[in-house]
């Protein structure tokens, strides 16, 4: 059985961060590893994440290429 995925590019995160908000997600950087964490806060120009092991990381965007949330 597939599963639905939302996948948003880097450009699209600060219009669809409302309904992204709180949610885990795999984050796709530019050096193509891919981070699971749960998205907590956007800033101007970076990303503030829980990773698995809860610790909180903080992301520029232009270091993500993608976002990726399975529903």
């Amino acid at each position: 059985m597939a599963k639905r995925q939302l996948r948003i590019p880097t450009n699209n995160i600060p219009q669809k961060w409302p309904e992204i908000s709180g949610k885990k997600a795999n984050i796709v950087l530019s050096n193509g590893s891919v981070l699971m964490a749960t998205l907590l806060n956007l800033q101007n120009d970076s990303l503030e994440i829980k990773n698995m092991r809860l610790t909180r990381q903080v992301l520029p965007l232009n270091g993500i290429s993608e976002i990726i949330i399975d529903y």
